[in-house]
């Protein structure tokens, strides 16, 4: 598994990288890692940075092995949601969207 307890995180590439390799994330809840962790399902999110916080994340591992199998396999599929088709349709979407904003705008303006 990989650990991130960082204090500071704009999107969490490492996190997702991890994950699209089969590989649970145990990680602070700070910037975009709440986006690429699913607390519960592909990891823990950590709500501050106190050592023993993080421990009792990690020794859910240990007291469920077949957890870090489980874990890993959600945290493959939910990785292929930010692959570059997704990147790529999204902002797709997002310069349609405004084409038929301007279009209307125009429209509207010019009776």
């Amino acid at each position: 598994m990989l650990v991130m307890p960082s204090y500071s995180e704009s999107f969490g590439l490492v996190a997702i990288e991890a994950q699209a390799a089969g590989t649970p994330v145990v990680a602070a809840s700070v910037g975009g890692l709440p986006v690429a962790v699913r607390s519960g399902e592909t990891g823990f999110l950590v709500s501050g940075h106190d050592p023993g916080d993080y421990a009792r994340a990690l020794s859910r591992f240990v007291d469920d092995p077949a957890l870090v199998d489980r874990m890993g396999a959600a945290a493959a599929r939910h990785a292929e949601s930010f692959g570059w088709g997704t990147a790529a349709s999204a902002t797709a979407d997002v310069y349609t969207a405004a084409m038929h904003e301007h279009r209307r705008r125009v429209r509207s303006h010019h009776g």
